[in-house]
């Protein structure tokens, strides 16, 4: 297995502002004379206004940052021999921690690796909707920037296949070392994976999952 290499390619971050606010109450200073009957009210004495309070500006409230899933690798690095002009494809997990997916623990990113052992992030897939561990296909993302289709299987899945311009294909695949149970399957192909289908060791069919193709 291969050891984690920091990446150096950087995912795009949602930042989500919160801001305070102060609230000044101001108050109002009211005067009143006496008058006595049949008599000339005496002048009153002017009445020099009261300082204002100094009133400091609101003080922003730290920012809070949303994050996509991060680029730096959780576990080893996969590497699939396959070379390029941006290097060796790679693919690798990534922890994810976003409010809106509280379900999703971890993405798989697809990459590129350089001769000298630097790894830059490519295209990072992750579950959307449910628990990201459930039986069956997750994240299968169609092929982009010369990055082929890939996604991830949780379970014991032994075979991947699918059909790909109309051909039966059967998909690379290998586990991922942070959890086995997952499995990183990727096709030759960058066109849309059809019909994914999962077998265990004895060819039983597994669970489909979300076999749901995104892009991007």
């Amino acid at each position: 297995m291969e050891s984690p290499v920091p990446a150096t390619g950087k995912v795009k971050a949602r930042t989500l502002l919160v801001s305070g606010g102060i609230l000044v109450a101001g108050a109002a200073l009211v005067l009143a004379g006496t008058l006595t009957a049949n008599a000339t009210p005496a002048p009153a004495a002017p009445v020099a206004p009261a300082p204002a309070a100094p009133v400091e500006a609101p003080a922003a409230a730290p920012a809070r940052s949303v994050e996509e899933p991060d680029n730096t690798p959780w576990g080893d690095v996969i590497g699939t021999g396959v070379r390029g002009d941006a290097g060796e494809l790679v693919f690798y997990g990534v922890k994810v921690d976003v409010e809106q997916l509280p379900e999703t623990t971890f993405g798989i990113m697809a990459g590129h690796r350089s001769a000298d052992g630097k790894v830059t992030a490519g295209t990072v897939a992750n579950e959307f909707k449910g628990s990201d561990k459930a039986p069956g296909f997750h994240a299968v993302s169609g092929g982009l920037n010369g990055i082929p289709s890939f996604g991830y299987y949780a379970g014991p899945a032994a075979k991947i296949t699918a059909k790909i311009n109309g051909k039966t294909v059967t998909a690379h695949q290998a586990a991922w070392s942070v959890d086995p149970k997952i499995v990183v399957f990727w096709f030759d192909s960058a066109n849309d994976p059809a019909g994914l289908a999962a077998f265990d060791a004895s060819g039983k069919k597994l669970p489909a999952g979300n076999t749901g193709v995104g892009h991007g």
